[in-house]
C-alpha cells in the first residue's frame, strides 16, 4: 500500500482560497500527474470532510484520466454531540 499526500497549500493557495473547489481541482490534477509517473494502474480514492472541495477533487481526478476503482466517503460523524450550555444563575 502506497500513501501519497498533497494539499492546496503546497499548490500555492493560501488562507481561505485553499477551501475552494478550484483549488481542490487543481491540486487533484497535479497530484494525479505524480500518480501517473509512479505507473500505478488503478487506485482507490478516499474523501474526507464536507465542503466545496469534495466534488472539485473528484472531478480533477476524473479529468486526468486515471483509473479510479472506488470512491469512499470517510467523513467522521459525531453521534455524541456536545451538551447544551447551562443557564446563568442570577
Amino acid at each position: 500500500m502506497l500513501i501519497m499526500i498533497h494539499s492546496a497549500g503546497i499548490e500555492g493557495f493560501k488562507n481561505t482560497r485553499k477551501g475552494t473547489n478550484i483549488a481542490a481541482q487543481q491540486t487533484a490534477i497535479t497530484f494525479s500527474k505524480s500518480i501517473l509517473e509512479t505507473h500505478i494502474p488503478a487506485f482507490r480514492l478516499r474523501v474526507q470532510g464536507i465542503g466545496p472541495g469534495r466534488m472539485g477533487a473528484i472531478k480533477g481526478f476524473q479529468l486526468s484520466g486515471l483509473n479510479i476503482v472506488s470512491i469512499t466517503d470517510d467523513t467522521r460523524v459525531s453521534w455524541n454531540p456536545p451538551r447544551p450550555r447551562k443557564q446563568r444563575r442570577i
